[in-house]
């Protein structure tokens, strides 16, 4: 398991990402940290989602440049009887 320096490394923290600029956020919570699935961008001094325009009212820890990753596929679950 990861450990919350090594996902840090992994993110920008000390500075924050130009107005309006496609970023991923690294966000914390009380079960440890995570990445929010949709592109964020800051916009007069809060975060906002990309995708509804939303605030983002997650703990966000660091941010770097939004890729698109493609999503990997679950195999079904197979039953043995």
């Amino acid at each position: 398991m990861a450990t919350l320096q090594d996902r840090l490394s992994e993110f920008i923290t000390d500075t924050l990402p130009n107005e309006e600029i496609s970023v991923e956020l690294l966000c914390r919570d009380n079960r440890g940290t995570y990445t929010l699935p949709y592109p964020c961008c800051r916009f007069h001094q809060e975060w906002r989602n990309l995708n509804s325009d939303e605030t983002v009212t997650a703990d966000v820890i660091g941010w770097r440049p939004f890729i698109k990753r493609k999503r990997l596929k679950q195999s079904p679950k197979i039953f043995f009887t």
